[in-house]
Protein backbone atom coordinates (compact mmCIF):
# COMPACT_ATOMS: atom_id res chain seq x y z
CA UNK A 1 0.00 0.00 0.00
CA UNK A 2 1.31 3.45 -0.94
CA UNK A 3 1.36 6.02 1.84
CA UNK A 4 1.25 9.78 1.36
CA UNK A 5 2.12 12.31 4.07
CA UNK A 6 0.70 15.84 4.18
CA UNK A 7 2.76 18.91 5.08
CA UNK A 8 0.28 19.55 7.88
CA UNK A 9 1.11 16.19 9.49
CA UNK A 10 4.83 16.99 9.35
CA UNK A 11 4.22 20.34 11.03
CA UNK A 12 2.03 18.74 13.71
CA UNK A 13 4.64 16.05 14.35
CA UNK A 14 7.23 18.75 15.04
CA UNK A 15 4.89 20.71 17.31
CA UNK A 16 3.39 17.84 19.26
CA UNK A 17 6.57 15.82 19.75
CA UNK A 18 8.75 18.92 20.23
CA UNK A 19 11.07 17.68 17.49
CA UNK A 20 12.34 20.72 15.63
CA UNK A 21 15.74 19.29 14.73
CA UNK A 22 14.80 16.24 12.64
CA UNK A 23 14.75 16.46 8.86
CA UNK A 24 11.52 16.31 6.87
CA UNK A 25 12.68 12.99 5.40
CA UNK A 26 13.07 11.45 8.86
CA UNK A 27 9.62 12.64 9.93
CA UNK A 28 8.01 11.45 6.68
CA UNK A 29 9.57 8.01 7.19
CA UNK A 30 8.40 7.95 10.80
CA UNK A 31 4.83 8.87 9.84
CA UNK A 32 4.82 6.26 7.06
CA UNK A 33 6.05 3.62 9.51
CA UNK A 34 3.28 4.49 11.96
CA UNK A 35 0.70 4.33 9.14
CA UNK A 36 2.05 0.98 7.95
CA UNK A 37 2.88 -0.83 11.19
CA UNK A 38 0.41 0.79 13.58
CA UNK A 39 -2.81 -0.53 15.02
CA UNK A 40 -6.13 1.11 14.23
CA UNK A 41 -7.34 2.46 17.58
CA UNK A 42 -10.66 3.93 16.51
CA UNK A 43 -12.63 5.31 13.61
CA UNK A 44 -12.60 9.11 13.44
CA UNK A 45 -15.62 11.08 12.29
CA UNK A 46 -15.00 13.51 9.53
CA UNK A 47 -13.86 13.35 5.98
CA UNK A 48 -15.07 9.86 5.16
CA UNK A 49 -15.89 6.46 6.59
CA UNK A 50 -12.29 5.41 6.09
CA UNK A 51 -10.84 8.02 8.49
CA UNK A 52 -9.09 6.38 11.44
CA UNK A 53 -6.71 6.94 14.33
CA UNK A 54 -3.62 4.73 14.17
CA UNK A 55 -1.14 4.24 17.01
CA UNK A 56 2.39 2.82 16.93
CA UNK A 57 5.04 2.99 19.64
CA UNK A 58 2.99 5.54 21.56
CA UNK A 59 2.52 8.01 18.69
CA UNK A 60 -0.94 8.50 17.20
CA UNK A 61 -1.83 9.75 13.74
CA UNK A 62 -5.02 10.24 11.76
CA UNK A 63 -5.10 8.66 8.31
CA UNK A 64 -7.61 8.19 5.51
CA UNK A 65 -7.67 5.08 3.35
CA UNK A 66 -8.33 5.58 -0.35
CA UNK A 67 -8.63 2.82 -2.95
CA UNK A 68 -4.95 1.98 -3.24
CA UNK A 69 -3.21 4.36 -0.85
CA UNK A 70 -3.35 5.83 2.65
CA UNK A 71 -2.99 9.55 3.44
CA UNK A 72 -1.56 10.64 6.79
CA UNK A 73 -3.66 13.71 7.60
CA UNK A 74 -2.26 14.78 10.98
CA UNK A 75 -0.14 13.68 13.92
CA UNK A 76 -1.86 13.65 17.31
CA UNK A 77 1.31 13.04 19.32
CA UNK A 78 1.96 10.97 22.43
CA UNK A 79 -0.51 10.30 25.29
CA UNK A 80 1.31 12.67 27.68
CA UNK A 81 0.97 15.59 25.25
CA UNK A 82 -2.65 14.78 24.46
CA UNK A 83 -3.53 14.59 28.16
CA UNK A 84 -1.80 17.91 28.80
CA UNK A 85 -3.74 19.61 26.01
CA UNK A 86 -7.00 18.14 27.22
CA UNK A 87 -6.50 19.18 30.85
CA UNK A 88 -4.74 22.53 30.58
CA UNK A 89 -6.46 25.59 31.94
CA UNK A 90 -8.24 27.40 29.16
CA UNK A 91 -9.07 31.00 30.09
CA UNK A 92 -12.74 31.86 30.28
CA UNK A 93 -13.77 33.68 27.14
CA UNK A 94 -15.81 36.80 27.82
CA UNK A 95 -17.21 39.24 25.36
CA UNK A 96 -15.72 42.73 25.14
CA UNK A 97 -19.00 44.18 26.35
CA UNK A 98 -18.84 42.16 29.57
CA UNK A 99 -15.23 43.12 30.22
CA UNK A 100 -15.74 46.83 29.63
CA UNK A 101 -19.34 47.48 30.74
CA UNK A 102 -18.30 49.95 33.45
CA UNK A 103 -15.76 51.86 31.38
CA UNK A 104 -16.77 55.16 29.80
CA UNK A 105 -15.53 55.25 26.21
CA UNK A 106 -15.15 58.65 24.63
CA UNK A 107 -14.26 59.39 21.04
CA UNK A 108 -11.74 62.18 20.56
CA UNK A 109 -10.52 64.59 23.20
Amino acid sequence: MNIEVTKHSIRRYRERLFDHSSSDEFIINMLKTIAQMGKVVMARPGYSDSCMEIKYKGISIVAIDQEDYRVVVTCLGEPVYRKWVKNRDIPLKLSGRTLYDNVLITHGT
